[in-house]
């Protein structure tokens, strides 16, 4: 079953164009509403150009993002010897947990240290990781292969210092090149400030509606939900629950 998101691909394959006046595009909605099948199809469309995917429910630090990023771009031919080099140099940065610990001056100097370590580990590694991404731009203009392309997913799923990260760090560095192309999905999504605010638009994806639920019933041919369209539409949360309910009127092979 498919939902039919041409507008949202159309405003995709624009802004990934040379000379966009967007840069990014977020995509917010409910959750099942069909986010992530989206941003995959975003994926698949633009295979021509580098793109990096995060599932950002599965980071649980900065570091994770921009690793998994380096990592992939990496795959796709973009040089990361210097961003490997930086994050060798740096090495580890150890996490400290607050949590229980009793907070005398000495402990409170080591977490702020340690902090400040890693934020200026963070800081350091997406300058150069968002550096190496707009250097690989070709600059083609033709809206295949004209630049990078950086998607994250599940913004509302990931840890609160993350999204501020995202949000107040990653997110301006990866606009201000003005080369590299961002999309994001989320139950909820990041509100930017001036200037990048401007570089952003936000797309409501919306329920599908019963009109949507019928073209379903009369494309799967399934006579019994002929006239249930409103039915239908009224209880389905979201796309797993309206691939289960069709599915269940196919018999089951075996």
């Amino acid at each position: 079953m498919h939902v039919d998101r041409a507008e949202h691909l159309a405003h995709a394959a624009r802004a990934i164009g040379e000379g966009a006046s967007h840069r990014a595009l977020f995509f917010e909605g409910d959750a099942g509403i069909g986010k992530t099948a989206l941003l995959v199809e975003v994926h698949r469309r633009h295979g021509d150009s580098t793109v990096c995917y995060v599932d950002l429910e599965t980071a649980y630090a900065a570091f994770d993002v921009l690793n998994d990023i380096a990592r992939q771009a990496a795959g796709q031919g973009v040089r990361m010897d210097s961003f490997r080099a930086l994050k060798q140099r740096y090495g580890e940065v150890p996490t400290v947990n607050l949590q229980g610990m009793s907070m005398n001056r000495s402990h409170l100097d080591i977490a702020l240290s340690v902090n400040a370590d890693r934020d200026t580990q963070n800081s350091a590694l997406s300058d150069e990781l968002v550096a190496r991404l707009a250097e690989s731009a070709t600059g083609s203009g033709s809206g295949s292969g004209s630049g990078p392309i950086v998607v994250l997913d599940g913004f509302d799923r990931c840890e609160p210092p993350l999204q501020s990260w995202i949000s107040t760090g990653f997110l301006p560095d990866l606009l201000a090149t003005r080369r590299i192309t961002v999309f994001l999905a989320g139950r909820s999504v990041p509100s930017l400030s001036h200037p990048y605010a401007g570089s952003v638009r936000n797309l409501i994806l919306t329920p599908f509606d019963a009109a949507t639920v019928q073209e379903w019933i009369d494309l799967a041919g399934i006579d019994e939900l002929k006239d249930s369209a409103e039915a239908l539409c009224s209880r389905l949360d979201g796309l797993p629950s309206a691939i289960a309910e069709f599915l269940s009127h196919f018999p089951r092979e075996g």
